[in-house]
Protein backbone atom coordinates (compact mmCIF):
# COMPACT_ATOMS: atom_id res chain seq x y z
CA UNK A 1 0.00 0.00 0.00
CA UNK A 2 1.50 3.31 -1.05
CA UNK A 3 1.93 6.01 1.58
CA UNK A 4 0.13 8.37 -0.80
CA UNK A 5 -2.93 6.16 -1.27
CA UNK A 6 -5.98 7.06 0.84
CA UNK A 7 -7.06 4.97 3.79
CA UNK A 8 -10.10 2.79 3.24
CA UNK A 9 -12.04 4.85 5.78
CA UNK A 10 -11.16 8.08 3.95
CA UNK A 11 -12.14 6.54 0.62
CA UNK A 12 -15.43 5.37 2.12
CA UNK A 13 -16.11 8.81 3.57
CA UNK A 14 -15.45 10.41 0.19
CA UNK A 15 -17.76 7.94 -1.56
CA UNK A 16 -20.44 8.65 1.05
CA UNK A 17 -20.13 12.42 0.64
CA UNK A 18 -19.25 12.94 4.31
CA UNK A 19 -17.37 16.01 5.56
CA UNK A 20 -13.63 15.81 6.21
CA UNK A 21 -12.84 13.91 9.40
CA UNK A 22 -16.12 11.96 9.43
CA UNK A 23 -16.21 8.26 8.63
CA UNK A 24 -19.18 5.94 8.02
CA UNK A 25 -19.85 2.85 10.10
CA UNK A 26 -18.01 -0.21 8.82
CA UNK A 27 -21.31 -2.07 8.35
CA UNK A 28 -22.39 0.67 5.93
CA UNK A 29 -19.42 0.14 3.59
CA UNK A 30 -18.39 -2.58 1.15
CA UNK A 31 -14.65 -3.27 0.80
CA UNK A 32 -12.59 -5.50 -1.50
CA UNK A 33 -8.82 -5.01 -1.53
CA UNK A 34 -5.62 -6.81 -2.49
CA UNK A 35 -2.00 -5.83 -3.13
CA UNK A 36 -2.50 -2.09 -2.85
CA UNK A 37 -5.74 -1.83 -4.82
CA UNK A 38 -9.01 -1.21 -3.02
CA UNK A 39 -12.64 -0.78 -3.98
CA UNK A 40 -15.31 0.59 -1.69
CA UNK A 41 -19.06 0.68 -2.28
CA UNK A 42 -21.70 2.71 -0.46
CA UNK A 43 -25.44 3.25 -0.62
CA UNK A 44 -27.74 1.22 -2.82
CA UNK A 45 -29.71 -1.82 -1.69
CA UNK A 46 -29.40 -4.97 0.40
CA UNK A 47 -30.93 -8.34 -0.46
CA UNK A 48 -31.21 -10.83 2.43
CA UNK A 49 -31.75 -14.50 1.59
CA UNK A 50 -32.66 -17.36 3.93
CA UNK A 51 -33.55 -20.98 3.29
CA UNK A 52 -31.90 -23.62 1.08
CA UNK A 53 -29.52 -23.25 -1.90
CA UNK A 54 -28.67 -19.66 -1.06
CA UNK A 55 -25.64 -19.28 -3.31
CA UNK A 56 -27.54 -20.53 -6.36
CA UNK A 57 -30.49 -18.26 -5.51
CA UNK A 58 -28.21 -15.25 -5.10
CA UNK A 59 -26.87 -15.97 -8.58
CA UNK A 60 -30.38 -16.24 -10.02
CA UNK A 61 -31.44 -12.99 -8.32
CA UNK A 62 -28.41 -11.15 -9.70
CA UNK A 63 -28.92 -12.47 -13.25
CA UNK A 64 -32.60 -11.49 -13.13
CA UNK A 65 -31.80 -8.01 -11.80
CA UNK A 66 -29.18 -7.41 -14.50
CA UNK A 67 -31.62 -8.54 -17.20
CA UNK A 68 -34.45 -6.36 -15.83
CA UNK A 69 -32.55 -3.08 -16.18
CA UNK A 70 -33.32 -0.72 -19.08
CA UNK A 71 -29.82 -1.48 -20.43
CA UNK A 72 -28.75 -5.01 -19.36
CA UNK A 73 -25.23 -4.48 -20.78
CA UNK A 74 -24.50 -1.43 -18.61
CA UNK A 75 -21.92 -1.92 -15.82
CA UNK A 76 -23.20 -3.21 -12.48
CA UNK A 77 -21.51 -4.67 -9.43
CA UNK A 78 -22.57 -6.48 -6.28
CA UNK A 79 -20.86 -7.77 -3.16
CA UNK A 80 -22.00 -11.09 -1.70
CA UNK A 81 -21.56 -12.78 1.67
CA UNK A 82 -23.34 -16.08 2.22
CA UNK A 83 -23.53 -18.42 5.20
CA UNK A 84 -21.41 -21.48 5.86
CA UNK A 85 -24.47 -23.70 6.35
CA UNK A 86 -27.86 -23.15 4.72
CA UNK A 87 -29.43 -24.35 7.99
CA UNK A 88 -28.12 -21.18 9.69
CA UNK A 89 -30.71 -18.62 10.84
CA UNK A 90 -28.36 -15.85 9.68
CA UNK A 91 -29.18 -14.41 6.24
CA UNK A 92 -26.98 -14.47 3.16
CA UNK A 93 -26.31 -10.95 1.90
CA UNK A 94 -26.25 -9.44 -1.60
CA UNK A 95 -25.24 -5.77 -1.45
CA UNK A 96 -25.67 -3.63 -4.56
CA UNK A 97 -23.95 -0.26 -4.03
CA UNK A 98 -25.11 2.96 -5.62
CA UNK A 99 -21.55 4.31 -5.79
CA UNK A 100 -18.13 2.64 -6.05
CA UNK A 101 -14.70 4.26 -5.77
CA UNK A 102 -11.41 2.52 -6.54
CA UNK A 103 -7.89 3.53 -5.54
CA UNK A 104 -4.58 1.96 -6.58
CA UNK A 105 -1.19 1.54 -4.97
CA UNK A 106 0.34 4.29 -7.11
CA UNK A 107 -1.72 6.99 -5.43
CA UNK A 108 -3.51 9.65 -7.46
CA UNK A 109 -7.18 10.47 -7.50
CA UNK A 110 -9.64 7.65 -6.78
CA UNK A 111 -11.62 6.52 -9.81
CA UNK A 112 -15.38 6.13 -9.87
CA UNK A 113 -16.42 2.67 -11.08
CA UNK A 114 -19.66 2.75 -13.10
CA UNK A 115 -22.49 1.00 -11.27
CA UNK A 116 -25.93 1.11 -12.86
CA UNK A 117 -28.58 -0.83 -11.03
CA UNK A 118 -32.15 0.23 -10.27
CA UNK A 119 -34.45 -0.54 -7.39
CA UNK A 120 -37.14 -1.53 -9.89
CA UNK A 121 -34.85 -4.17 -11.42
CA UNK A 122 -34.01 -5.61 -8.00
CA UNK A 123 -37.67 -5.70 -6.99
CA UNK A 124 -38.51 -7.53 -10.21
CA UNK A 125 -35.77 -10.06 -9.40
CA UNK A 126 -36.85 -10.89 -5.84
CA UNK A 127 -40.62 -10.52 -5.66
CA UNK A 128 -41.43 -14.22 -6.26
CA UNK A 129 -39.17 -15.53 -3.45
CA UNK A 130 -40.84 -15.48 -0.02
CA UNK A 131 -37.46 -16.07 1.70
CA UNK A 132 -35.92 -12.88 0.30
CA UNK A 133 -36.07 -9.33 1.66
CA UNK A 134 -35.01 -6.19 -0.22
CA UNK A 135 -33.87 -3.41 2.10
CA UNK A 136 -32.61 0.10 1.40
CA UNK A 137 -28.92 0.95 1.68
CA UNK A 138 -27.16 -1.01 4.43
CA UNK A 139 -29.93 -2.29 6.69
CA UNK A 140 -28.21 -5.58 7.65
CA UNK A 141 -29.03 -6.79 11.17
CA UNK A 142 -26.01 -7.44 13.38
CA UNK A 143 -25.40 -11.06 14.30
CA UNK A 144 -26.81 -11.87 17.76
CA UNK A 145 -24.22 -13.08 20.24
CA UNK A 146 -24.13 -15.62 23.07
CA UNK A 147 -20.56 -15.48 24.43
CA UNK A 148 -21.43 -17.91 27.24
CA UNK A 149 -21.77 -20.67 24.63
CA UNK A 150 -18.26 -20.21 23.21
CA UNK A 151 -15.44 -22.69 23.84
CA UNK A 152 -12.25 -21.87 25.74
CA UNK A 153 -9.05 -23.82 25.00
CA UNK A 154 -10.16 -26.79 27.09
CA UNK A 155 -13.59 -26.79 25.46
CA UNK A 156 -12.07 -26.76 21.98
CA UNK A 157 -9.74 -29.64 22.86
CA UNK A 158 -12.73 -31.59 24.20
CA UNK A 159 -14.62 -30.88 20.96
CA UNK A 160 -11.70 -32.22 18.94
CA UNK A 161 -11.64 -35.39 21.06
CA UNK A 162 -15.36 -35.89 20.48
CA UNK A 163 -14.83 -35.61 16.73
CA UNK A 164 -11.95 -38.10 16.88
CA UNK A 165 -14.18 -40.52 18.81
CA UNK A 166 -16.85 -40.20 16.12
CA UNK A 167 -14.27 -40.86 13.43
CA UNK A 168 -13.04 -43.96 15.24
CA UNK A 169 -16.58 -45.31 15.57
CA UNK A 170 -17.42 -44.56 11.91
CA UNK A 171 -15.25 -47.39 10.62
CA UNK A 172 -13.35 -45.03 8.32
CA UNK A 173 -16.48 -43.46 6.82
CA UNK A 174 -15.74 -40.06 8.39
CA UNK A 175 -12.44 -38.83 6.96
CA UNK A 176 -12.17 -35.19 8.04
CA UNK A 177 -14.13 -32.61 10.04
CA UNK A 178 -13.19 -28.94 10.35
CA UNK A 179 -13.87 -27.79 13.92
CA UNK A 180 -13.98 -24.04 14.63
CA UNK A 181 -14.12 -21.88 17.72
CA UNK A 182 -15.08 -18.27 18.41
CA UNK A 183 -13.50 -15.45 20.39
CA UNK A 184 -15.67 -12.39 20.98
CA UNK A 185 -13.70 -9.22 21.72
CA UNK A 186 -14.67 -5.58 22.33
CA UNK A 187 -14.15 -3.27 19.36
CA UNK A 188 -15.53 0.13 18.38
CA UNK A 189 -15.73 1.65 14.89
CA UNK A 190 -12.24 3.14 15.12
CA UNK A 191 -10.81 -0.28 15.99
CA UNK A 192 -12.65 -1.88 13.07
CA UNK A 193 -11.38 0.67 10.56
CA UNK A 194 -7.92 0.27 12.06
CA UNK A 195 -8.22 -3.48 11.53
CA UNK A 196 -9.08 -3.02 7.85
CA UNK A 197 -5.95 -0.89 7.34
CA UNK A 198 -3.75 -3.25 9.36
CA UNK A 199 -4.94 -6.28 7.39
CA UNK A 200 -4.20 -4.54 4.10
CA UNK A 201 -0.71 -3.60 5.25
CA UNK A 202 0.22 -6.90 6.92
CA UNK A 203 -1.38 -9.38 4.51
CA UNK A 204 -1.13 -7.90 1.00
CA UNK A 205 -1.35 -11.36 -0.64
CA UNK A 206 -4.78 -12.00 0.87
CA UNK A 207 -8.17 -10.60 -0.12
CA UNK A 208 -9.33 -8.02 2.44
CA UNK A 209 -13.09 -7.63 2.64
CA UNK A 210 -15.94 -5.96 4.49
CA UNK A 211 -19.56 -6.89 3.78
CA UNK A 212 -22.42 -6.25 6.18
CA UNK A 213 -20.15 -5.98 9.22
CA UNK A 214 -18.09 -9.07 8.31
CA UNK A 215 -14.43 -7.99 8.10
CA UNK A 216 -11.39 -10.11 7.31
CA UNK A 217 -8.38 -11.00 5.17
CA UNK A 218 -8.75 -14.39 3.54
CA UNK A 219 -5.98 -16.35 1.80
CA UNK A 220 -8.42 -18.80 0.21
CA UNK A 221 -10.01 -17.98 -3.15
CA UNK A 222 -12.95 -20.30 -3.71
CA UNK A 223 -13.42 -19.34 -7.37
CA UNK A 224 -12.60 -16.60 -9.83
CA UNK A 225 -14.33 -16.29 -13.19
CA UNK A 226 -12.83 -14.10 -15.91
CA UNK A 227 -13.95 -14.44 -19.52
CA UNK A 228 -14.59 -18.14 -19.10
CA UNK A 229 -11.41 -18.94 -17.17
CA UNK A 230 -11.92 -20.38 -13.67
CA UNK A 231 -9.42 -20.69 -10.82
CA UNK A 232 -9.91 -22.13 -7.34
CA UNK A 233 -7.25 -22.05 -4.62
CA UNK A 234 -7.39 -24.82 -2.01
CA UNK A 235 -5.78 -24.38 1.41
CA UNK A 236 -5.74 -27.30 3.83
CA UNK A 237 -3.00 -28.21 6.27
CA UNK A 238 -1.01 -25.52 8.06
CA UNK A 239 1.97 -24.92 10.33
CA UNK A 240 2.85 -21.88 12.46
CA UNK A 241 5.68 -19.51 11.59
CA UNK A 242 8.83 -20.09 13.62
CA UNK A 243 10.34 -17.83 16.25
CA UNK A 244 13.54 -17.64 14.16
CA UNK A 245 14.65 -18.58 10.65
CA UNK A 246 15.79 -22.07 11.63
CA UNK A 247 12.53 -22.95 13.38
CA UNK A 248 10.55 -21.43 10.52
CA UNK A 249 12.38 -23.61 8.01
CA UNK A 250 11.72 -26.71 10.13
CA UNK A 251 8.01 -25.89 10.35
CA UNK A 252 7.82 -25.34 6.61
CA UNK A 253 9.63 -28.63 5.94
CA UNK A 254 7.32 -30.46 8.36
CA UNK A 255 4.29 -29.08 6.52
CA UNK A 256 5.68 -30.17 3.15
CA UNK A 257 6.53 -33.72 4.26
CA UNK A 258 4.11 -34.72 7.04
CA UNK A 259 1.90 -37.62 5.79
CA UNK A 260 -1.11 -36.64 7.92
CA UNK A 261 -1.11 -33.05 6.65
CA UNK A 262 -0.56 -34.28 3.08
CA UNK A 263 -3.58 -36.56 3.41
CA UNK A 264 -5.72 -33.73 4.81
CA UNK A 265 -4.73 -31.55 1.86
CA UNK A 266 -5.27 -34.31 -0.69
CA UNK A 267 -8.85 -34.78 0.56
CA UNK A 268 -9.58 -31.07 0.18
CA UNK A 269 -7.99 -30.66 -3.26
CA UNK A 270 -9.60 -33.80 -4.65
CA UNK A 271 -13.05 -32.68 -3.50
CA UNK A 272 -12.67 -29.44 -5.49
CA UNK A 273 -11.43 -31.25 -8.60
CA UNK A 274 -14.34 -33.72 -8.50
CA UNK A 275 -16.92 -30.94 -8.24
CA UNK A 276 -15.38 -28.76 -10.97
CA UNK A 277 -14.65 -31.49 -13.54
CA UNK A 278 -18.23 -31.69 -14.91
CA UNK A 279 -18.42 -27.92 -15.56
CA UNK A 280 -14.76 -26.94 -16.11
CA UNK A 281 -12.19 -28.32 -18.56
CA UNK A 282 -9.31 -28.58 -16.08
CA UNK A 283 -5.66 -27.97 -16.95
CA UNK A 284 -4.60 -30.69 -14.49
CA UNK A 285 -6.84 -33.15 -12.61
CA UNK A 286 -4.10 -33.85 -10.05
CA UNK A 287 -2.27 -30.55 -9.43
CA UNK A 288 0.68 -30.61 -7.04
CA UNK A 289 0.50 -28.60 -3.81
CA UNK A 290 3.01 -25.98 -2.75
CA UNK A 291 3.67 -24.16 0.52
CA UNK A 292 2.10 -20.70 0.77
CA UNK A 293 3.81 -18.57 3.43
CA UNK A 294 1.90 -15.75 5.11
CA UNK A 295 3.15 -13.52 7.94
CA UNK A 296 1.59 -15.70 10.64
CA UNK A 297 1.29 -19.19 9.13
CA UNK A 298 2.39 -21.62 6.40
CA UNK A 299 -0.34 -23.32 4.33
CA UNK A 300 -0.36 -26.20 1.90
CA UNK A 301 -1.90 -24.66 -1.24
CA UNK A 302 -3.13 -26.05 -4.56
CA UNK A 303 -4.49 -23.98 -7.46
CA UNK A 304 -7.07 -25.72 -9.66
CA UNK A 305 -7.47 -24.04 -13.07
CA UNK A 306 -9.55 -24.56 -16.18
CA UNK A 307 -12.06 -23.19 -18.67
CA UNK A 308 -15.82 -23.27 -18.27
CA UNK A 309 -17.57 -25.72 -20.56
CA UNK A 310 -20.52 -23.28 -20.81
CA UNK A 311 -20.55 -19.48 -20.73
CA UNK A 312 -23.93 -19.37 -18.96
CA UNK A 313 -24.43 -18.25 -15.36
CA UNK A 314 -22.17 -16.38 -12.92
CA UNK A 315 -19.19 -17.10 -10.72
CA UNK A 316 -21.72 -18.03 -8.02
CA UNK A 317 -22.89 -20.95 -10.16
CA UNK A 318 -19.34 -22.32 -9.92
CA UNK A 319 -19.24 -21.67 -6.17
CA UNK A 320 -22.62 -23.25 -5.36
CA UNK A 321 -21.59 -26.88 -5.97
CA UNK A 322 -18.17 -26.30 -4.36
CA UNK A 323 -19.37 -24.92 -1.04
CA UNK A 324 -18.72 -26.02 1.61
CA UNK A 325 -15.41 -27.53 0.53
CA UNK A 326 -13.47 -30.06 2.55
CA UNK A 327 -11.18 -27.20 3.61
CA UNK A 328 -13.93 -25.67 5.78
CA UNK A 329 -16.41 -28.55 6.21
CA UNK A 330 -15.02 -32.03 5.87
CA UNK A 331 -15.22 -35.38 4.08
CA UNK A 332 -17.77 -36.69 3.30
CA UNK A 333 -19.52 -33.35 3.16
CA UNK A 334 -22.95 -34.19 4.58
CA UNK A 335 -21.59 -36.36 7.38
CA UNK A 336 -19.06 -33.69 8.36
CA UNK A 337 -21.75 -30.98 8.36
CA UNK A 338 -23.90 -33.11 10.66
CA UNK A 339 -20.99 -33.44 13.11
CA UNK A 340 -20.28 -29.70 12.99
CA UNK A 341 -23.92 -28.93 13.79
CA UNK A 342 -23.83 -31.34 16.73
CA UNK A 343 -20.44 -30.45 18.18
CA UNK A 344 -19.82 -26.72 17.66
CA UNK A 345 -21.62 -24.63 20.30
CA UNK A 346 -22.03 -21.47 18.17
CA UNK A 347 -23.66 -21.21 14.73
CA UNK A 348 -21.02 -20.13 12.21
CA UNK A 349 -23.21 -17.60 10.44
CA UNK A 350 -21.21 -16.16 7.54
CA UNK A 351 -17.84 -17.36 8.84
CA UNK A 352 -16.30 -19.80 6.29
CA UNK A 353 -19.03 -18.85 3.82
CA UNK A 354 -18.54 -17.44 0.30
CA UNK A 355 -17.64 -13.74 0.18
CA UNK A 356 -16.70 -11.55 -2.77
CA UNK A 357 -18.06 -9.64 -5.74
CA UNK A 358 -19.46 -10.12 -9.23
CA UNK A 359 -20.32 -7.91 -12.19
CA UNK A 360 -23.01 -7.73 -14.86
CA UNK A 361 -21.25 -10.37 -17.01
CA UNK A 362 -21.19 -12.91 -14.17
CA UNK A 363 -17.42 -12.59 -13.74
CA UNK A 364 -16.08 -12.05 -10.25
CA UNK A 365 -14.07 -13.30 -7.30
CA UNK A 366 -15.58 -15.36 -4.49
CA UNK A 367 -13.37 -16.27 -1.55
CA UNK A 368 -14.00 -18.06 1.74
CA UNK A 369 -14.63 -15.80 4.74
CA UNK A 370 -11.66 -16.88 6.85
CA UNK A 371 -9.33 -14.94 9.21
CA UNK A 372 -12.30 -12.72 9.88
CA UNK A 373 -14.59 -11.18 12.46
CA UNK A 374 -18.33 -10.59 12.42
CA UNK A 375 -19.51 -7.37 14.03
CA UNK A 376 -21.88 -8.10 16.92
CA UNK A 377 -23.50 -5.70 19.41
CA UNK A 378 -20.61 -4.20 21.39
CA UNK A 379 -17.77 -5.96 19.62
CA UNK A 380 -16.51 -8.46 17.06
CA UNK A 381 -16.83 -12.23 17.01
CA UNK A 382 -13.61 -13.73 15.70
CA UNK A 383 -13.63 -17.31 14.44
CA UNK A 384 -11.12 -19.87 13.14
CA UNK A 385 -11.00 -23.62 12.66
CA UNK A 386 -8.75 -26.56 11.96
CA UNK A 387 -9.15 -29.75 9.94
CA UNK A 388 -9.39 -32.81 12.18
CA UNK A 389 -8.34 -36.14 10.67
CA UNK A 390 -7.62 -39.46 12.39
CA UNK A 391 -4.44 -39.15 14.44
CA UNK A 392 -4.89 -35.45 15.21
CA UNK A 393 -3.56 -34.29 18.60
CA UNK A 394 -6.10 -32.02 20.39
CA UNK A 395 -3.44 -29.84 22.03
CA UNK A 396 -1.76 -29.23 18.67
CA UNK A 397 -5.12 -28.31 17.16
CA UNK A 398 -5.67 -25.75 19.94
CA UNK A 399 -2.33 -24.12 19.03
CA UNK A 400 -3.11 -24.17 15.30
CA UNK A 401 -6.45 -22.42 15.75
CA UNK A 402 -4.87 -19.87 18.11
CA UNK A 403 -2.39 -19.03 15.33
CA UNK A 404 -5.28 -18.54 12.88
CA UNK A 405 -7.02 -16.14 15.31
CA UNK A 406 -3.90 -13.98 15.61
CA UNK A 407 -4.28 -11.95 12.38
CA UNK A 408 -7.58 -10.42 13.51
CA UNK A 409 -6.47 -10.03 17.13
CA UNK A 410 -3.34 -8.19 16.00
CA UNK A 411 -5.26 -6.09 13.51
CA UNK A 412 -7.59 -5.00 16.32
CA UNK A 413 -4.60 -4.15 18.53
CA UNK A 414 -5.25 -7.00 20.96
CA UNK A 415 -2.04 -9.00 20.46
Amino acid sequence: MSASSPSVAALAARASGLPEGAVPAVARVLVWAREGRVRVGVGGWTVLVTGPRRVERLSAIWRAAVAARPDPSAPAHAWVSSVFDDASPAPAVLRVPARILEAGSAGGEPVEVPARMTEEALRAAVFRDACVRLLPDDDVPLTPEDPAAAWDDAGYAAGVREVLDRMASSGGALGKVVVSRTDTVPADEAALWGAVEALRAQYPQTWVFAVGGLVGATPEMLATRRRGEVTSRVLAGSAPRGADAAEDARNREHLATDPRLAEEHRWAARSVVEVLEPVVELEDVDPAPEVLTLPNVHHLSTSVRGRLRSAEGTVLDVVGPLHPTAAVGGIPRDAALAVIRDVEPVDRGRYAGPVGWLDETGDGEIALALRCGQQVPGGVRLQAGGGIVPGAVPEEEVAEVAAKLLPMRRALGLA
